[in-house]
């Protein structure tokens, strides 16, 4: 009998699934909506729609059934790495899905297995939020695993997008509350206005308390203070090094937790390291931290990260020739 396998990565703004076989070869992919915060209202939809939508037309393009119940199909394992706390999604995952070996968990285990392959490393997730782990093994082979951060954006998420852009608003209004009438407007000021479309600043600050504008619309001006501080703005180069000095604390504090000096590999995934000034802020300030670290780019992507742990869960052992058919499979399009 032929066993299949499940990898799910889900978050703030989408859903991925891929389908495999026991050879580690990609059979399905699709993609679908937005599947975290259960707890906040619609929640619960969204994470079944999603799951629905996204497992279902991997299944179908795999040619493993037609328009069945997704709950209709037994996997031999299915993992999920979701954003926000698994425990609130448990029971909607169970309902949904059916494996002999099934897990829901947080989503940086999954980045952390693709970016390494199933190996030690640490990784540094920095998004609309931020969140950094890794994985070591001690002498017996015993796996041990850390995370840090990854507290929401009241009480963490150092570094990410949400955290550059509130703080460029925090800094704008400082700046305009001590200026005469006669300053003007300074370069992040204009920026934040034109990006959010009000007449001022106080409008911005307002729309968020209000969230009219939302968290993630806010993180995006993110990208604009990073653009900003690639053309000379020394304002918005304060926010984006700090940033960067922030993701590399959240590397060295895993490493450090971990105790293993060996643990050179640090990776990294999310949309905060697509800027130039950003990324090599970030590798400098890691070399200054763990001079022995070296930076190492993913060689895979979250969902393939969490196949692999689908793969781990059920005692399969990640071979050469495994990773090599993900590999050659994982360009796959729904």
């Amino acid at each position: 009998m032929m066993s299949y396998f499940l990898g799910i990565d889900g978050g703030q703004s989408h859903t991925t699934a891929l389908v495999a076989d026991a050879r580690g070869r990609i059979l399905g992919c699709d993609h679908a909506g937005a599947s975290n915060h259960t707890r906040a209202p619609g929640g619960r939809e969204r994470l079944t729609n999603a799951l629905n939508q996204a497992v279902g037309a991997a299944l179908r393009q795999a040619g493993l059934f037609e328009n069945e119940a997704v709950r209709t199909f037994k996997f031999n394992s299915a993992y999920l790495a979701l954003t926000g706390a698994p425990a609130d999604k448990v029971a909607i995952v169970k309902e949904l899905l059916c494996a002999e070996y099934l897990k829901v968990d947080h989503d940086a285990p999954g980045a952390l297995a693709g970016a390494h392959a199933g190996g030690a490393g640490v990784i540094v997730l920095a998004g609309t939020g931020s969140v950094a782990c890794g994985e070591a093994f001690d002498t017996n082979g015993e796996r041990r695993y850390v995370r840090v951060g990854g507290r929401g954006y009241l009480f963490a998420d150092e570094g990410s997008a949400f955290a550059i852009a509130r703080q460029a608003l925090a800094l704008a209004l400082r700046r305009a509350d001590r200026a005469s009438l006669e300053d003007g407007y300074d370069e992040l000021q204009a920026a934040l206005l034109a990006h959010f479309a009000r007449p001022d600043l106080i409008a911005i600050s307002e729309d968020v308390y209000a969230e009219a504008i939302s968290r993630a619309q806010l993180a995006g001006f993110a990208a604009v203070a990073a653009a900003l501080a690639e053309r000379g703005d020394t304002a918005a180069q304060q926010l984006i090094d700090q940033a960067a000095d922030d993701l590399a604390e959240l590397a060295a504090a895993v490493s450090a937790r971990l105790q293993a000096p060996q643990l050179l590999a640090v990776s990294y995934h999310g949309g905060v390291f697509n800027r130039a000034r950003l990324f090599a802020q970030f590798t400098a300030a890691v070399a200054r931290r763990l001079p022995q670290a070296r930076i190492v780019a993913p060689r895979f992507g979250a969902a393939v990260g969490a196949l692999l742990l689908a793969y781990r869960q059920a005692g399969r052992v990640i071979t050469p020739q495994l990773l090599d058919q993900l590999e050659a499979t994982q360009t796959i399009t729904p």
